[in-house]
């Protein structure tokens, strides 16, 4: 991260020892759809494709490139950021969405690269940046949602904390170090019973096989340190919950059920 200013010297300079370390990048996070990707044709994947330094500094861990002044938004940024992310993960055509358009610099970009461009603004105040800044005013649509009023109806409610209870008593939970469990009994084959007096459902699992599935937990899970995932909090009865299993070592005990071909699925889990 380039800034405008440039200042590296903060804090108790010269003197130590209140110096501060300067935080001079920013993280980009990636995240991907399950599933197969799109077929595209030859024609559009020609169009698409990088030249060979584009491609090994754009996938390069660490990218280098000057900053943006801060023009009328608090958080601009160069043509270049969405440029390089554009170009590394779509198609000539495909359509690529700001969901916080801000001065429309990805808009641009899409549509300099031959790309489809759809963003979010709430602000309307930034609605002029966003002209100026797309050279191709001609393909801009402008679509402003109405506002909606909603009455809503009074609700006479008064919150009663003192009087809340918890399903389950926290004493029966493990908040302290790595908030590990002993499996102080197996209730049947498809429940254990925590040494805090928990009881814990396999979630996601339907034993099939009883005998050999209360014979593995028995052999192998009873006595051991255990730590729960737990989803959604579900509660199935006085303490009781459903919850994902692992012993210390990180071996998954509901999926070792399935995968051991003792237990299947539970559809309304799966």
């Amino acid at each position: 991260m380039n800034t405008t200013g440039g200042a590296n010297v903060m804090g108790s300079f010269p003197y130590p020892a209140n110096g501060i370390v300067e935080i001079d990048y920013e993280f980009i996070h990636l995240f991907k759809k399950p599933g197969s990707s799109q077929r595209v044709s030859k024609e559009i994947k020609e169009a698409s494709k990088l030249t060979k330094e584009e491609w090994k500094e754009y996938f390069c861990g660490h990218w280098y490139f000057g900053g943006a002044r801060q023009l009328g938004h608090e958080a601009m940024f160069p043509d270049e950021l969405p440029k390089r992310l554009i170009k590394m993960f779509t198609f000539v055509g495909d359509t690529v969405l700001d969901p916080f358009l801000g001065s429309g610099t990805t808009v641009k970009v899409a549509l300099e690269l031959k790309r489809n461009g759809l963003g979010y603004e709430i602000n309307k105040d930034f609605l002029n940046f966003i002209k100026k800044k797309i050279n191709k005013p001609e393909e801009l649509k402008i679509i402003e949602r109405p506002q909606i009023e909603v009455d809503l109806p009074e609700v006479d409610y008064s919150p009663m904390i003192q009087n809340a209870k918890p399903k389950i008593s926290p004493e029966k939970f493990n908040f302290r170090g790595e908030r590990l469990y002993r499996v102080a009994d197996v209730i049947n084959e498809e429940t254990i019973k925590l040494n805090t007096g928990l009881k814990v459902k396999f979630l996601g699992v339907k034993v099939n096989k009883k005998e050999e599935a209360l014979q593995y937990l028995k052999k192998y899970i009873l006595g051991k340190e255990v730590f729960l995932k737990l989803e959604n909090n579900k509660v199935l009865g006085e303490n009781t919950i459903l919850a994902d299993v692992y012993l210390k070592n990180k071996i998954f005990i509901n999926g070792y059920l399935i995968k051991s071909g003792m237990a299947s699925p539970e559809e309304k889990y799966a």
